[in-house]
């Protein structure tokens, strides 16, 4: 009886202090930039879950959500190079710039942001589903989203930078993977 109770409280001692144990956890990802000239070279490769609710009606989606540095020295690109479904993404900046693309040309589904050297902070960026929703409750969803930032304006992964979007709407879509004008 005195062992069990001499362990029991060992082990509450133990439990008492890992409870006060600091840790840290969060969505903020820095990259240091980087001068190379391939496509996504340097970049941090990140994997992006996407869930849709089982229990909420209206096909609610859980985006990914993560904040990424950018700075007036380096544009920052930001490619979903690998996607299970129709996925959108939208960046908005520290002064509250918004770019959103869905394809990164037509026929290619894949979401492609390329910010030129811009405002220092950080940048919010959200990965989900195309339109938001989705008519599947329950469904596992995921993209391949890589993050750089690199030196130079000649540097393809700078390359046609994207326009910010109007509010609510895609960035207009190009035919070399980046943004093109729309007629109006």
């Amino acid at each position: 009886m005195k062992l069990s109770l001499s362990i029991a409280l060992s082990t509450a001692a133990a439990l008492c202090q890992l409870a006060g144990t600091p840790a840290s956890a969060g969505s903020i990802l820095w990259t240091a930039p980087s001068a190379c000239g391939t496509l996504n070279c340097d970049a941090t490769i990140l994997h992006a879950n996407i869930t849709t609710s089982s229990t909420n009606p209206g096909g609610s989606i859980e985006p990914f959500v993560i904040q990424v540095h950018g700075s007036p020295q380096y544009c920052t690109r930001l490619d979903v190079f690998q996607q299970n479904a129709d996925m959108q993404m939208v960046v908005v900046a520290p002064d509250g710039t918004v770019w959103k693309n869905d394809d990164r040309v037509p026929g290619d589904l894949r979401p492609l942001v390329v910010i030129p050297a811009g405002v220092q902070g950080w940048y919010t960026v959200q990965v989900s589903l195309y339109g938001g929703r989705t008519t599947a409750p329950g469904v596992h969803y995921n993209a391949d989203l890589a993050y750089g930032r690199y030196t130079s304006t000649t540097n393809p992964n700078c390359a046609n930078p994207s326009r910010p979007s109007a509010v609510g709407q895609d960035t207009p879509k190009a035919t070399a993977g980046m943004p093109r004008e729309i007629a109006q």
